[in-house]
């Protein structure tokens, strides 16, 4: 069976209003798509579809979790995941991409695969910067022995912050120049 059949749409029978859906996405979802960043995740799906008589309006909320590569010391965490998106269906005579929310499907088309948006959707939603949290206290779930060779490892520094370059760096000469305030009155 098509791990994706559950995120085909029929929505030709469907009344003219609101309707519900809901879906729960894994692991299983991501393996459709080998290029994810996400491999392991817990994230519930209710889509909202409001049927009019010449579009569709799909409301997608998620909520759950998925797991990350942490930037500083490459352990795996828990992102939370709580994110709303919509997206707008027009009828037209052939598949296009008008902009980033809005999408033109055949007239003659009876359902809508929605496994590409959610799949864009999630990965949209990551953040940049992927790390452990850091609690108020200054203290971060990171991998200890990590971060303790990345320090072994990094060069050493000035007390001002700088970096020591043997010589001198390029900031040291810039600390030089004077300039002349002259006060216009």
């Amino acid at each position: 069976m098509d791990a994706l059949q559950a995120y085909k749409i029929g929505f030709s029978g469907l009344a003219i209003g609101n309707h519900l859906f809901s879906f729960d996405i894994d692991k299983g979802f991501f393996e459709c798509f080998p290029q994810s960043e996400i491999n392991l995740c817990a994230v519930h799906l209710d889509l909202k579809l409001a049927k009019e008589s010449n579009m569709l309006v799909l409301d997608f909320l998620f909520s759950g979790w998925v797991a990350l590569d942490c930037d500083r010391c490459l352990d795996s965490y828990r992102e939370n995941i709580d994110q709303e998106q919509r997206l707008y269906i027009k009828f037209g005579n052939a598949y296009a991409e008008q902009s980033e929310d809005i999408v033109v499907i055949p007239y003659g088309e009876s359902h809508i695969d929605i496994s590409q948006f959610v799949y864009e959707f999630l990965h949209l939603g990551l953040p940049i910067q992927r790390a452990h949290q850091v609690d108020g206290d200054g203290r971060t779930e990171c991998n200890r022995e990590m971060l303790d060779k990345m320090k072994q490892h990094a060069p050493q520094t000035k007390s001002e912050g700088t970096t020591q370059t043997g010589e001198g760096s390029a900031w040291d000469s810039l600390k030089s120049l004077q300039f002349n305030k002259e006060e216009d009155n």
